[in-house]
């Protein structure tokens, strides 16, 4: 139990200095040019319908095969700000999750069985019981790979329905977090930017608080 809440803790530590990381590296990199490379983005994926449609149609094979959720979020809010950016990158995200798991499900499941019976038994437990505490917990924290999860649940043929609702759920305060981020690096964005910054902290402890939760119902359960 102490191992388990001590690579919680270091998990939820690295999560917060990697984002505040990013967001510092990404302020530098545009530093006074914000400007002018928002507008050169625009010009290549202009805010209108056609440029959000072709933006998705980036987006979401990107997502399928492997493209972290914070990047794509935090370049849909620096596009198309925070409100349609959320938008754009949740609904690319569940996409694209949905093809990686229908995709894991028909071509890797009985090959992985076939060879590696006793390891997918496992992953296979993890993810039959408890489905949607389980990968909504996943989802909220920005750590870890979508891309892995999806492979993961897909060929452990994990329950569809509750798999893709936690994942839904689960996706939206992460997308919300680096939509804002996004949007708070365009010009005169430093408050949308303070704003992510909160959100973010209070998305890691909602996260640190459902698996505490969810161990001690294990625990009680066992």
């Amino acid at each position: 139990m102490l191992k388990n809440n001590s690579a919680m803790t270091l998990t939820l530590i690295a999560t917060l200095l990697s984002a505040l990381l990013a967001l510092t590296l990404a302020t530098l990199l545009l530093g006074t040019h914000g400007d002018t490379v928002q507008h050169y983005i625009n010009s290549v994926i202009p805010r209108t319908l056609s440029g959000a449609v072709t933006f998705v149609l980036i987006l979401t094979p990107a997502m399928a095969i492997g493209l972290p959720r914070q990047v794509a979020a935090l370049s849909a809010g620096f596009i198309f700000g925070a409100s349609y950016g959320l938008i754009l990158a949740t609904f690319s995200a569940v996409v694209g999750c949905a093809i990686t798991l229908f995709v894991a499900r028909k071509l890797l499941a009985k090959l992985v069985e076939r060879h590696y019976p006793k390891p997918l038994a496992k992953v296979n437990s993890f993810f039959s019981h408890n489905t949607f505490l389980k990968i909504l917990i996943i989802r909220l924290l920005p750590a870890g790979s979508n891309f892995l999860t999806n492979i993961l649940a897909g060929t452990a043929r994990s329950p569809i329905k509750p798999y893709m609702l936690g994942s839904t759920l689960g996706f939206v305060p992460q997308m919300t977090v680096f939509s804002l981020m996004g949007a708070g690096l365009q010009v005169d964005g430093q408050q949308q930017l303070i704003f992510s910054l909160a959100l973010l902290v209070v998305a890691i402890a909602l996260s640190a608080y459902l698996y505490k939760k969810t161990r001690n119902s294990a625990y009680h359960y066992d």
